[in-house]
């Protein structure tokens, strides 16, 4: 479904997808990775294909903020 990236439709998808996740249970994918006392952990530079601090192993899409008038 390649046609609906980047639109509102998309955004709204997403939106009910994780409401719905949260209702069931499910953990958040985009979960900063935490250290044994509690602490954010960093990104290994040494690793360029994986990103350590979140639990999935990739940082979340950058969103666009709406530009004031």
């Amino acid at each position: 479904m390649s046609y609906i990236k980047g639109t509102m439709l998309e955004e709204i998808i997403d939106r009910r997808v994780d409401n719905w996740a949260k209702l069931l249970g499910v953990t958040d994918p985009y979960d900063r990775g935490r250290e044994s006392d509690g602490t954010f952990k960093a990104d290994d530079p040494d690793t360029p294909e994986v990103n350590e601090a979140w639990k999935i192993g990739k940082s979340p899409k950058k969103t666009k903020k709406k530009a004031s008038k």
